[in-house]
């Protein structure tokens, strides 16, 4: 009987350890990925802002982004608040400001989903999930311009969860573009100047 009664436990035993999920992989398996929602997550902004001026800079679609130093952001993780500082080149129109802006947001909200499942990601009439927790102060400004308020596209807040539509700054004074000179006219002008200092010189 004894014997009997120990086979009943060992069979028990057996059938417990088989309804048991094991979360240990085993040795050299493929680790898969995990797609529910944690807890805790803490976003890697350089990886964001990486792939933001990868995104932005030197793209057809955004010829009023600079090549460097166009996305510009503080983010106040404990505040829930972010300013978003945007510099654009000089003649940038109010309409090229607002659609450059309304692109890097729903952009940067989308890279934060991309690392935080809990996000919505961006759509037509959403800015996304980010948006709803963190407010915003969002600027636009050509280069050159972070003393001069006056010509500023863009200066508005978006309170958290508001999809509140950009508009241009009211009253903005629009730059005029800067005059791209090619090489060939670089040197041109430097013979003249050189030919204008050599007459006078002469006389």
């Amino acid at each position: 009987m004894k014997n009997k009664a120990l086979i009943i436990c060992a069979i028990s035993a057996l059938m417990l350890s088989g309804c048991t999920k094991s979360n240990i992989l085993a040795s050299g398996g493929p680790a898969e990925p995990v797609l529910e929602t944690q807890q805790g997550i803490v976003l890697d902004w350089v990886q964001i802002g990486s792939s933001l001026d990868d995104e932005f800079l030197n793209n057809e679609e955004y010829p009023m982004a600079l090549e460097e130093g166009s996305i510009n952001y503080s983010v106040d993780q404990n505040g829930k608040t972010i300013e978003l500082n945007l510099v654009v080149k000089s003649g940038t129109s109010t309409e090229e400001a607002v659609r450059f802006a309304d692109a890097v947001i729903r952009y940067l909200n989308d890279e934060a989903a991309t690392q935080d499942f809990s996000y919505e990601r961006s759509s037509e009439t959403s800015y996304g999930g980010f948006s709803k927790e963190y407010d915003m102060h969002l600027i636009v400004m050509p280069e050159y311009t972070m003393e001069e308020k006056q010509y500023w596209l863009v200066d508005m807040d978006i309170p958290k969860g508001s999809d509140e539509k950009i508009v241009p700054r009211e009253g903005a004074v629009l730059t005029e573009p800067e005059s791209e000179t090619s090489e060939d006219e670089e040197q041109a002008e430097d013979d003249t100047e050189e030919s204008i200092e050599e007459t006078t010189a002469a006389k």
